[in-house]
């Protein structure tokens, strides 16, 4: 992260309000999105599905998607109180996994429980898994949340810092060598 925390906003940067998509990013470098918050017509729940990030190669199987699903659901509980509960969906299909779903599945769950989600589940899909689970705001959960919004932030920290994130495809390396 630079050394401002990570900011949250609507789409195109505009005010967070429930119910819009939410951007995240560190300083002015979007890293992620939650593309689907719907809210419950009583208010007192929202669900989150499709979260993408950023595709820095480094960061893909790291701290970045970690961060990202904690840094939303904590934006949601401190600056929504009338939320009382978060369903959360993971179940985006990610390339270079093939043959490896259920150790994807099984991450993903590990994720959710490392930020007091219960009622986890796995479900077979088209050629995955969807990993669901609800985090309740109450004490065990909101302590759970900030230990693994800390530990998080920490490793976000020590990924960005240890490696730049590399090009995506050889063309933006082919362009380095020739520069250099």
């Amino acid at each position: 992260m630079t050394g401002q925390a990570l900011r949250l906003t609507g789409p195109d940067g505009q005010d967070y309000v429930l119910g819009d998509p939410i951007a995240v990013f560190d300083g002015e470098t979007l890293i992620g999105r939650v593309r689907s918050v719907t809210l419950s017509p009583d208010g007192a729940e929202v669900l989150l599905e499709n979260f993408m990030t950023v595709d820095f190669q480094g960061f893909r199987i790291g701290a970045l998607p970690k961060l990202v699903l904690a840094e939303v659901v904590s934006f949601i509980a401190e600056r929504h109180p009338a939320i009382h509960s978060i369903g959360i969906e993971l179940s985006r299909a990610i390339a270079d996994f093939d043959g490896r779903e259920a150790l994807l599945a099984k991450a993903r769950s590990e994720i959710l429980q490392s930020i007091g989600a219960q009622d986890i589940l796995v479900s077979p899909r088209a050629a995955h898994f969807a990993v669901t689970g609800i985090w309740r705001y109450n004490t065990a959960s909101v302590t759970a949340l900030a230990e693994a919004l800390r530990a998080q932030r920490d490793a976000y920290r020590a990924d960005k810092s240890a490696k730049p994130a590399a090009p995506r495809n050889r063309f933006g390396q082919l362009l380095r060598k020739k520069a250099s």
